[in-house]
């Protein structure tokens, strides 16, 4: 049967099933990876069930308030949470989700893989979550390696206030230490590498990111 709208074949049940289940799959890595809890809560069913395994041992939890509290307390603190890696596709009849996630923690910046599958009810929230995860891993360096800072700029641009504010933030730490500068302003790609170099600071690397966002790795100069 054709869709009157389009003139295509119309979805199957199973195929809108799938494209919703896929669809709340993108919402979830979106929320995630925004903090966006309240957004988490809309996503999942009122009963919606959660199976994880983490470092520390698996557990389980039912209802969506106790699902969205033990995410606030994995990723309240996470500033910024950058994303790294982000697929969500259909495996058979489950809805993958993978994450690889930076976080700026009180300790320093951490890694997170994440691996989760998910299922879908009849109105497209969640009804079942399973998650294992890598938990807060230390960015590995050699033992000389200097200490890393991260500070997330956000929007700012050198227009209105970025370079003041690089300045200040590469002065608070120690020589030879790293600031990872995270940008979202497209015209910090050409005007914060420069201002580091002009100040006698090493540019590291410079890595786009998902999401529009830039990482800088800049190292004070000694």
């Amino acid at each position: 049967m054709a869709d009157p709208t389009t003139g295509r074949p119309a979805a199957t049940t199973r195929e809108a099933d799938a494209d919703d289940s896929v669809a709340a799959g993108r919402a979830l890595a979106a929320a995630l990876a925004g903090r966006d809890f309240r957004g988490l809560a809309e996503l999942l069913a009122g009963d919606a069930a959660f199976r994880y395994l983490v470092p520390r041992g698996p557990g389980e939890l039912h209802g969506a308030p106790d699902i969205v509290a033990k995410f606030t307390a994995w990723y309240g603190d996470a500033d910024p949470l950058e994303v790294r890696e982000a697929l969500v596709d259909r495996l058979a009849d489950r809805t993958s989700v993978r994450l690889r996630l930076l976080a700026g923690k009180p300790d320093g910046p951490r890694l997170i893989s994440q691996q989760m599958f998910l299922d879908t009810d009849r109105d497209g929230r969640i009804e079942r979550l399973d998650l294992l995860c890598s938990g807060f891993r230390p960015i590995e360096t050699a033992p000389d390696s200097p200490a890393s800072h991260v500070f997330d700029a956000g929007t700012m641009g050198c227009a209105d206030g970025l370079a003041d504010e690089f300045r200040r933030r590469i002065a608070a730490v120690q020589p030879g230490e790293v600031l990872a500068v995270v940008a979202r302003d497209p015209a910090a790609k050409e005007d914060l590498p420069p201002l580091a170099r002009m100040l006698g600071h090493t540019v590291r690397s410079v890595e786009a990111t998902a999401g529009g966002t830039t990482t800088f790795t800049i190292e004070r100069a000694r």
